[in-house]
């Protein structure tokens, strides 16, 4: 059995150079947009990781992006390095930098610009902390007509992405999901990333089991391993027809994730021996 894997990365001097070590070529690639970074260092890196032989997919946010020129100037350069796919959010920055304020009116532009892109959209297992469950619905039925792929937001808990995707399929959806866990990460990160992403319930149960102990002892190098969850999840979601595969959030400690090739391989578990008592 195998798992699709494709690695997030934020733009960073050294990303060109490290980002091989861990994680070979052609392998999937999605960049980053932080309000703090803006659209220009997303495509100079998107297009940097591309003529490294990566398949690159830039994110673009809604908020952050001037004009509708200085849109199809990123198009244009992206279309240029072979780029055909983009991750299209609204973004974290207060006020519109220009015309757009939600993905959807992004999207419009885009596939206006030209059709060859295929578009990612978010989606939210555990809901927004600024939108409402009908918002986060409305929302999700105005753009998946444009849409090609969805990722999910950093989740922690098998049960809530399970049942994620299952009301998805029952409401009709066809987007292959992608879904979205932490990679090897410092707790107090990990911890402020989850309250800024509104994920805490899928926090508080990965403090009831992998995080406990690390939480417990605190720390900066204490460190959150997802292998396990990565494990369950592929056990719960293996042959759903919407499971796409794993989206691995590197927060770009590139240094402790495993070395992959774009697919991780999962075995069965071996059986716990248990030692038998001799009257």
């Amino acid at each position: 059995m195998e798992t699709a894997i494709r690695l997030e990365v934020s733009p960073s001097a050294d990303l060109a150079r490290q980002l091989p070590r861990a994680y070979a070529a052609p392998g999937t690639v999605s960049v980053t947009c932080l309000p703090h970074h803006g659209p220009a260092r997303t495509v100079a890196a998107s297009i940097e990781l591309a003529r490294l032989g990566y398949r690159v997919v830039p994110h673009l946010a809604a908020r952050s992006i001037a004009s509708q020129a200085e849109l199809h100037l990123f198009l244009q350069q992206l279309r240029d390095e072979g780029v055909r796919e983009l991750f299209l959010i609204a973004g974290d920055r207060g006020a519109p930098a220009g015309p757009y304020s939600w993905s959807g009116q992004l999207m419009e532009d885009v596939k206006a610009f030209s059709e060859e892109f295929s578009l990612g959209i978010a989606g939210y297992p555990e809901g927004h902390p600024q939108l409402s469950a009908e918002q986060l619905r409305s929302g999700l039925a105005g753009k998946s007509p444009l849409a090609s792929s969805m990722v999910t937001q950093m989740c922690f808990s098998t049960e809530s992405i399970s049942s994620y995707l299952q009301e998805l399929h029952q409401a009709g959806s066809r987007l292959p999901v992608w879904v979205g866990v932490p990679g090897p990460v410092s707790v107090q990160k990990l911890l402020a990333m989850g309250a800024r992403l509104g994920v805490g319930r899928s926090l508080k149960l990965a403090r009831g089991t992998g995080m406990a102990k690390a939480l417990l002892r605190g720390g900066d190098v204490m460190r959150y391993d997802s292998s396990g969850l990565i494990r369950e999840v592929h056990q719960a979601l293996d042959g759903h027809p919407l499971f796409a595969g794993i989206h691995v959030y590197s927060f770009n400690d590139l240094s402790r994730l495993p070395r992959f090739e774009g697919k991780i391989a999962w075995l069965p578990k071996p059986p716990v021996k248990t030692s038998t008592s001799q009257s």
